[in-house]
């Protein structure tokens, strides 16, 4: 067998339908052949000559898809989140091989110009990659250039109710977005927050000198995230378009998805890493832990969190991801002295930690089984967003996106934790032994491998 023909033997397959065990070939970049083993049979033979892999023990999984990640954003001052080579190596060490990430027009700006902008930045890409597009400006040239964009394989458009004079449009705006998207067989992402509110709250805190990062979730009230979300969900049924709302955070805006969904509309609800695991206890945890959880929406109550986490077992959460968007917490120190918690770029990191922190807080204790955990990380992730048939799975002619899984180490540390990370110790389960992207060694008992070359665009489609 040539070096980029393998087997990996004596395998766990976790899947979203449950375990197998089986032998799974690679050929090139895609998985050749899925052979499974009879239970009680003995486990088969591993060439030690040969490039072979001798699994037994481990799990193996479909590479992760975090489908919402900001890799190297810029900022007004020339500050960026962390960019987009150590956050994809980040990624693969965690176990994720494809991202998707935001491609952000300035306002009047063509969106063909952030997207080929954003393309040549992610040259710089380990992962495997795609581009979301934002729409922060709705006049006609806009939305006249989505059709070319999604025949382009990029199908999926981000908007905002949120960030006034920045990037919130208008209801009637978001109505013609919407019917533009759907009229180019697009999907809509939107971040429900409503941005008069909070433009509101926000300035009576400034008024008043409650400018520390303990005050940073006042500005963004809980019923600012339900209201966005009843009047999306409103233009939706009027305007038939496809939406998902990216890192829902509270209870109230995931029971009307719900019952949003039960009516049949073509709504989904993204929950990210923060708000499943972390809650607003964080902004009292002292001065820079405050900082580190300065992220929109912001955490919120620990009754919140639940109710995502309960969404993750009854299906009303459609997929987890992280808006990883990084930033080292001096930069955050520096902006909050300049101009208080409004002038503090808001992210968190965590597409290295995703795997991980789910398996741990979700699966070890029982909350979800394994094949949720596969479902909610790689599977429907990739089918939401165009990067079925390629991505998501372990199976004959897809991409060979394949991660060996120790379900059983303990006092692991997550990749790239930095300063200002949510995920700090080492008290983590489970451990990403190795990675491959394509068939291509990424991740070698736990190391990056130092020569792997860039990942690759990966267009994609809806099946209509």
């Amino acid at each position: 067998m040539s070096p980029t023909e393998f087997w990996i033997r004596n395998a766990t397959l976790a899947t979203g339908d449950g375990p197998r065990d089986a032998d799974v070939r690679v050929a090139g970049e895609t998985v050749a052949e899925v052979r499974d083993r009879p239970a009680g049979s003995e486990a088969s033979p591993a060439d030690a000559s040969s490039a072979d892999i001798d699994a037994r023990g481990l799990w193996l999984m479909p590479g992760g898809v975090d489908v919402h990640t900001h890799f190297g954003m810029p900022l007004a001052g020339g500050v960026r989140s962390l960019g987009w080579s150590a956050s994809s190596a980040a990624a693969l060490l965690g176990g994720t091989t494809t991202i998707i990430d935001f491609a952000n027009p300035a306002r009047g700006e063509p969106i063909a110009a952030a997207v080929a902008r954003w393309k040549e930045a992610a040259g710089r890409c380990l992962c495997d990659w795609s581009l979301h597009a934002t729409v922060s400006d709705a006049a006609a040239e806009r939305l006249a250039e989505i059709p070319g964009l999604v025949a382009d394989g990029l199908p999926t458009f981000k908007a905002f109710l949120a960030y006034k004079d920045r990037l919130m449009l208008t209801p009637a705006e978001l109505e013609d977005l919407m019917r533009a998207v759907r009229a180019a067989g697009g999907r809509l992402l939107l971040h429900a927050e409503m941005g008069e509110l909070n433009a509101s709250c926000e300035a009576a805190l400034l008024h008043t000198g409650r400018t520390g990062p303990q005050w940073h979730p006042a500005a963004h009230p809980a019923d600012s995230e339900v209201e966005a979300v009843r009047l999306a969900l409103g233009l939706a049924r009027r305007t038939g378009c496809p939406l998902s709302v990216v890192h829902v955070s509270t209870a109230g805006a995931l029971a009307d998805i719900a019952a949003a969904r039960a009516e049949g509309l073509d709504v989904t609800a993204e929950a990210c890493i923060h708000h499943l695991y972390r809650d607003e206890s964080e902004y009292a945890r002292g001065y820079d832990q405050a900082l580190a959880a300065v992220l929109s929406p912001p955490l919120r109550p620990a009754t919140d969190a639940a109710a995502l986490r309960d969404g993750l077992a009854s299906g009303t959460v459609s997929h987890i991801a992280t808006d990883h968007c990084a930033f080292p917490l001096e930069i955050k120190r520096r902006a909050a002295a300049a101009g208080g918690f409004v002038a503090v770029p808001n992210g968190a990191g965590g597409v290295g930690a995703r795997l991980l922190v789910v398996y741990t807080e979700s699966v070890v204790p029982g909350a979800i089984p394994p094949c949720a955990w596969v479902r909610l990380c790689c599977e429907a992730p990739a089918d939401l967003m165009g990067l079925g048939g390629r991505k998501g799975r372990i199976a004959p002619g897809w991409d060979a996106d394949l991660v060996l899984f120790d379900p059983d180490a303990d006092r692991t540390s997550l990749p790239v934790a930095g300063d200002g990370s949510l995920w700090k110790g080492a008290n983590w389960q489970g451990a990403v032994r190795d990675v491959w992207r394509r068939g291509e060694s990424a991740v070698r008992k736990g190391k990056l491998i130092d020569d792997i070359q860039p990942g690759r665009r990966i267009p994609r489609q809806f099946t209509l």
